[in-house]
């Protein structure tokens, strides 16, 4: 169906991803940090209210879902990682295979 999407964070030191497969819709976190781990998929697993930009800036509709659903979702939700939970999104940083 899709090819497995990710992109890379960190909290600190800490560097990790998360992955998401939109075959499954599964999110997977990597993050030695456990707490902070805990702290992002509390808050990729729930229900957000999102404020989508249409034709300018300044129109928005809203629309409510879980990070899951899709991929657009993901990268929605994910802009608003670092107030939530602390945890920075490496949008230009490859994540490599160690």
């Amino acid at each position: 169906m899709g090819e497995i999407f990710r992109v890379a964070i960190h909290h600190d030191d800490d560097c990790g991803y998360i992955e998401y497969d939109p075959a499954t819709r599964k999110i997977n976190v990597v993050l030695g940090d456990a707490v902070k781990r805990g702290e992002v998929e509390a808050f990729l697993s729930k229900k957000h209210v999102m404020r989508i930009a249409q034709q300018t800036l300044l129109e928005f509709k809203e629309s409510t879902g879980f990070a899951a659903d899709s991929l657009a979702n993901l990268q929605i939700i994910l802009t608003h990682l670092w107030e939530q939970t602390g945890v920075f999104v490496d949008w230009s940083r490859p994540v490599t295979d160690n």
